[in-house]
């Protein structure tokens, strides 16, 4: 609404400046229809100041003139010079020899005299006030055109400050009520966006007529669609957890036991059932681990020491590093990094983040592991691999779910597309960050920012959880 309202206040200014200075500049005042034409010689800057004078002056008496004439400001009265019965000027100056051979032009047979002297403009004016006294006007303008300005600001300013006030509180007024119905929608979004799906504008726009009340009901019917979407979706999850772990579930104890009474002949196919059985399996889990909406939080009642956390994870993960000769380092600058956490939700980001460098790192390369401290208190970690990449519009991409670069279309390589979603919603619960950017010698780097824990919450949630957490790691180790 400022910039609507600015927008309106900026022409209505224009307009009315615009229309002042037309008006004034080129005569178009009521007076000019009866007092003057384009050839009159008394229509420039030097008349105008000369008649306002006499039209003002004309109908008082003396004393009341000369009192009026000691207030009119100095830029005004260095132009005039009005000269009582006894040749001498009001305001008591010296009178300009120039002025002194103009006057004998002025009198009551020949009352109006215009004179040019060099690049002096004279106009004279002989007349008599209301008590009778007889007063001669002479106005001496030596630049018509500072003049002009000078009378315009001085005639105008009073109207233009009160229309520029009154036109901008009217704009003022009319861009908030242009606006409201939009910022109610702005804020009604917002909250849909949050995942209050609850938010309704039908009290503050659905009553009103035209199209801010039609726009109103349809955003009303889309909130109420998307909230039966959601809720849809969470039942069918629900649903999917149920019909599909159960029979999951009895397929692979039956499994296991045919598996223990089979023979050689059938073990390698019940290998292969194994092998598709827990596919499906790991297909489920992660779908159901993915959170449905950004407002999915966790409560991190937990503290992990990140600097040890990884070095459990690398020493898992060598095993799988051996099989393509490849080398995990682990650069730790942190020392001790301490980070609030919910259970072992942190070791899915980073098993996922090194296992996915192993995967695509080249054979016989190193995945390096930096651990350090940004300037602004979060501790970063960045996975380092020397595979082939991805290119550079696809690096926020990679974090969607179910998203698979081309070169992970293979299944057997590629994945579900889910690892890096969790990992990325993972993180920004924890109030960190996660990235990636293309490895300057080659292959993708990414980083994970995470805030360090305060030190009293560090100090009494380790205190309280230590066993909790000694026994993730041995549990993880398993």
């Amino acid at each position: 609404y400022i910039k609507i309202f600015l927008i309106f206040w900026l022409v209505t200014i224009l307009m009315l400046v615009g229309s002042s200075i037309v008006v004034h500049f080129f005569g178009l005042a009521p007076e000019r229809h009866i007092t003057h034409s384009d050839a009159d010689p008394m229509s420039g800057p030097s008349g105008r100041l000369l008649r306002e004078f006499v039209s003002d002056a004309v109908n008082n008496d003396f004393e009341r003139v000369k009192s009026g004439f000691e207030t009119i400001p100095s830029w005004a009265t260095q132009y005039l010079y009005v000269i009582d019965k006894n040749g001498n000027d009001l305001l008591e100056r010296p009178i300009p020899e120039k002025i002194r051979l103009f006057l004998p032009n002025i009198n009551a047979t020949t009352p109006l005299s215009q004179s040019t002297q060099n690049k002096d403009n004279m106009y004279g004016r002989f007349f008599t006030l209301s008590d009778g006294t007889p007063i001669t006007l002479v106005v001496q303008s030596p630049n018509n055109a500072l003049l002009r300005w000078k009378l315009y600001f001085h005639n105008i300013w009073h109207f233009l400050v009160l229309s520029i006030l009154i036109s901008g509180a009217a704009c003022y007024y009319l861009a908030r009520y242009m606006t409201r119905d939009i910022q109610t929608l702005k804020t009604a979004t917002q909250q849909i966006a949050r995942g209050n799906l609850d938010t309704r504008v039908a009290k503050e726009l659905c009553n009103r007529p035209g199209e801010m009340g039609e726009l109103g009901r349809a955003f009303d019917n889309m909130a109420v669609k998307l909230q039966q979407t959601m809720l849809e979706q969470r039942r069918l999850i629900k649903d999917v957890s149920h019909e599909l772990r159960s029979p999951l579930a009895r397929l692979q104890v039956a499994l296991a036991i045919a598996q223990q009474r089979a023979n050689s002949e059938i073990k390698d196919e019940l290998e292969r059932i194994k092998r598709a059985a827990d596919y499906l399996n790991d297909v489920i889990s992660n779908i159901l681990s993915l959170p449905l909406t950004d407002q999915d939080t966790w409560e991190l009642n937990d503290v992990v020491e990140i600097c040890s956390l990884l070095s459990v994870i690398v020493d898992a993960c060598s095993v799988e590093a051996k099989g393509k000769n490849v080398s995990l380092i682990l650069h730790d600058n942190l020392k001790e990094s301490l980070i609030q956490t919910r259970s072992n939700t942190l070791v899915g980001v980073f098993d996922n983040v090194i296992r996915n460098a192993i995967r695509y790192t080249a054979n016989d390369s190193p995945v390096g592991i930096f651990l350090s401290q940004a300037t602004d208190g979060f501790c970063e970690i960045r996975i380092c691999d020397r595979g082939p990449g991805v290119n550079k519009d696809q690096l926020e991409a990679i974090f969607e779910p179910f998203f698979r670069t081309d070169e992970a279309r293979c299944r057997k390589k590629g994945g579900y597309g889910l690892g890096l979603a969790i990992a990325k919603r993972t993180v920004d619960l924890h109030g960190g960050s996660i990235k990636a950017e293309i490895n300057s010698k080659g292959g993708l780097s990414v980083s994970i920012r995470l805030p360090q824990c305060d030190d009293t919450v560090c100090l009494i949630s380790d205190r309280s959880e230590a066993s909790d957490r000694q026994d993730s790691a041995d549990h993880y180790r398993s």
